[in-house]
């Protein structure tokens, strides 16, 4: 995850997710395999989200070099 953020330190990612979690963003999921691993969900919160978030993204886009 941390390649497919712009080469985000580990440690910044996962205060970042705890952060979410603790808003109520999303959903940390230990899947008990061998590696243990986890996954994150986003909560009906986080996603009710999305479409700000989408917007947000589009304006920045347009007003980067203003």
């Amino acid at each position: 995850m941390c390649r497919m953020l712009g080469g985000a330190s580990r440690k910044m990612v996962d205060q970042r997710l705890k952060e979410l979690e603790s808003n109520g963003m999303v959903i940390r999921n230990v899947i008990d395999s061998r590696p243990i691993a986890v996954a994150y969900s986003l909560t009906e919160f986080g996603r009710s989200a999305l479409d700000i978030l989408e917007q947000l993204r589009v304006w920045s886009e347009n007003h980067t070099n203003d």
